[in-house]
């Protein structure tokens, strides 16, 4: 006897085939859906909220604080979840006060977190330290501040970027310190904090930023600089343009030198717009980043439209 199965007869088969077309294929969809929504359902079922994220991460210790710290930052930051999960992030852009407002005690423990891993757990102070600029609560700021002569470079980064997120004037001084520390990171952030603060000296002390070894720390310069109106920071943001120049900058990526480049034709056309005026053209015309030249475009139309 052959092995090889037999094909059916032909007027089988239709009968067989309209079975499975009209029967057993909308039957696997339908319980395919319903899975899949079973799936979403249980995934969505757990609803945390911003107290309950703070609650858990107060009860960890040891390397389990880090992470539920970075969950808990992953979770304001997010602007996209599943739907039925609360939405911490629009409430924060929609109004933080009101958002502190609804949930009264998080910054406090957030801070007491914050203070209880000094010299303990340098991955939590990081995260917490973002939190708690995202937050915008001004009583963290004292608390910041103290955290500038952390022993770890990225607690005081993430230190410098939320107390450049509070405005807090009170942060010019240990920035302009800070501006010659031996981590660029650190004199990098130190540089763009200063952009956001008021204080006599630090005109003086971004200008000479300009000529820091790092090519990150003279852009955040300038683009400081810029923010006041200070012509001084033009060449650098001139050099910006140049884009074989910083495709040249390894140590930036690819992204994130298409993002600069763009901030540099900004800034260039509120600085100073006679001199960016025909600069800025060719760069609309010529240029082979498709999103700074356009960027460029906008400029000169709004610059001939002044």
């Amino acid at each position: 006897m052959s092995d090889e199965v037999q094909p059916l007869p032909e007027e089988k088969s239709r009968p067989v085939a309209l079975l499975v077309q009209l029967v057993f294929i909308p039957l696997a969809v339908v319980l395919f859906c319903a899975g899949l929504g079973a799936l979403f359902m249980w995934m969505t079922s757990e609803r945390k909220d911003f107290d309950d994220y703070v609650r858990t991460l107060r009860a960890s210790r040891g390397a389990k604080r880090g992470q539920e710290a970075q969950y808990l930052l992953n979770y304001i930051q997010e602007s996209k979840r599943w739907q039925g999960i609360f939405d911490v992030t629009a409430q924060i852009s929609a109004g933080p006060d009101e958002f502190l407002k609804k949930n009264p005690g998080a910054a406090a423990e957030l801070r007491a977190v914050f203070e209880e891993s000094a010299g303990q757990d340098a991955k939590t102070r990081r995260y917490v330290a973002l939190v708690l600029g995202v937050l915008g609560d001004q009583e963290s700021a004292p608390v910041l501040r103290r955290a500038l002569d952390d022993t770890d470079p990225d607690t005081v980064k993430n230190c410098l970027w939320a107390l450049a997120r509070l405005r807090d004037n009170e942060t010019a001084g240990p920035a302009i310190e800070l501006t010659r520390a031996e981590d660029v990171n650190v004199r990098l952030m130190a540089v763009y904090t200063l952009g956001f603060l008021e204080h006599p000296r630090a005109r003086d002390i971004l200008a000479a930023a300009l000529n820091d070894p790092d090519e990150l720390v003279k852009w955040n310069a300038a683009f400081a600089l810029a923010n006041r109106g200070d012509r001084v920071a033009r060449d650098v943001l001139l050099r910006l343009l140049d884009k074989e120049f910083v495709d040249r900058q390894l140590q930036v990526t690819m992204a994130n030198r298409s993002k600069y480049r763009v901030a540099a034709v900004v800034w260039l056309g509120q600085l100073d717009k006679e001199a960016a005026l025909p600069v800025l053209e060719k760069v609309a015309k010529d240029d082979l980043d498709l999103r700074v030249r356009d960027a460029a475009l906008k400029q000169v139309e709004a610059l001939r439209n002044k």
